[in-house]
């Protein structure tokens, strides 16, 4: 759920760019929204919007995810983990220390169109893990945090200067 268009970074693509700064969703409406998602079985809803969110909200900022096995992981495409659901409270795992490590980075940089440390910025998730000590927790294809950034290295080679010069052109704040 998306609550607000009042965004003042207009990247290009976005649809709060393109749709103006005066969409809101009331209290009421949100609350609506919430209250029949529960009825009709909805256990989670994620919030996102620009500088609502503040840019990645993964490690336990904002958002977090456990898999079937009930590792907590910072993200549902970033394997790996320290803490189990099953072994320690809820709140042990978000204060677990690949989840501090995200937390002191981010945002991970200045540029909001590249807000991962995986993806966009591949040299750092590999930092945080190795200072964290945790380990991979992919169920089906277990692999070294070095191995999956080096996967995108080139992506976040090409996209860096692109969103640069985006970030320029659209005086991202």
């Amino acid at each position: 759920m998306n609550p607000t268009s009042a965004c003042n970074m207009r990247c290009k693509g976005c649809w709060a760019a393109e749709y103006g700064h005066n969409q809101n969703l009331t209290f009421e409406e949100m609350d609506r929204v919430l209250t029949e998602a529960k009825e009709l079985g909805t256990h989670a809803c994620l919030f996102t919007g620009g500088e609502f969110a503040g840019g990645c909200v993964a490690g336990g900022r904002i958002y977090c995810h456990i898999n079937a096995a009930g590792d907590v992981e910072p993200c549902v495409f970033i394997h790996y983990s320290g803490a189990n659901i099953r072994e320690k409270s809820f709140l042990e795992c978000l204060q677990q220390p690949l989840f501090l490590e995200y937390r002191k980075g981010q945002p991970f940089n200045g540029n909001h169109l590249r807000p991962c440390p995986m993806l966009e910025n591949p040299e750092l998730l590999p930092q945080m893990v190795a200072r964290s000590g945790a380990h991979s927790t992919d169920l089906e294809a277990p692999e070294s945090v070095e191995h999956l950034c080096g996967k995108c290295k080139a992506y976040a080679a090409c996209w860096r200067p692109e969103a640069e010069k985006l970030c320029d052109e659209e005086h991202c704040e």
